[in-house]
């Protein structure tokens, strides 16, 4: 899959929100060998620093390369369709910001559905300064949230699981489908992309 989106690394600062963190980790070279590492090529740590958002000891989201790799799907397909897109679980941003931050992305506005205000509150005005209208973050639960009347997106990206193997997922993920399909021409789960990408030998 290709997409005229490249690979970057979060700017998100560090900083803490109730019980979320985000901090830089950095990843030396000395401390880690690809070549003992049996994974896919995507799954294999670059030496480097990376930002994380963890809550308490549950690491949520890095912009380590996989993470970025296996939401390439959604990247591709909202700068293929453009138009309006719905992201649910807000993470670092990094899905938004690969669909904005092209030159030539056709996307012109980005709904994020959050349920923590402090992931909103942390991560927010760092998108909300670099893309201005085109990005809204509602504070709302995507198993109930509605969209507003009339709305439709091209494109809805669920990413809101901090495991892609987290017992239930495969439920919860035919209820986001379900629900948000009146609404949504295209729809996509990170969990299936991850898996999809750890098949790859």
């Amino acid at each position: 899959m290709e997409t005229s989106a490249e690979y970057f690394r979060s700017e998100v600062p560090a900083g803490t929100c109730g019980p979320w963190v985000i901090e830089k980790v950095l990843i030396p070279e000395r401390c880690y060998d690809p070549a003992m590492d049996s994974r896919p090529d995507c799954f294999k740590f670059r030496p480097g620093t990376y930002t994380c958002l963890r809550r308490g000891a549950t690491q949520f989201m890095t912009d380590l390369y996989d993470e970025w790799w296996t939401q390439r799907e959604a990247i591709a397909e909202a700068l293929r369709r453009g138009g309006d897109v719905l992201v649910t679980g807000l993470g670092l941003g990094l899905v938004v910001d690969a669909m904005l931050r092209p030159a030539e992305s056709s996307v012109r506005h980005v709904t994020i559905v959050e349920f923590s205000p402090d992931v909103a509150r942390l991560v927010g005005p760092h998108l909300s300064l670099r893309y201005r209208e085109r990005v809204e973050i509602v504070e709302a639960d995507a198993f109930t949230w509605v969209p507003p009347e009339g709305q439709r997106f091209t494109v809805a990206w669920h990413d809101i699981w901090p495991d892609p193997f987290m017992p239930g997922i495969a439920d919860e993920m035919r209820r986001l489908s379900d629900r948000y399909s009146p609404w949504c021409d295209w729809q996509g789960f990170w969990p299936e992309s991850y898996a999809d990408a750890l098949a790859r030998k």
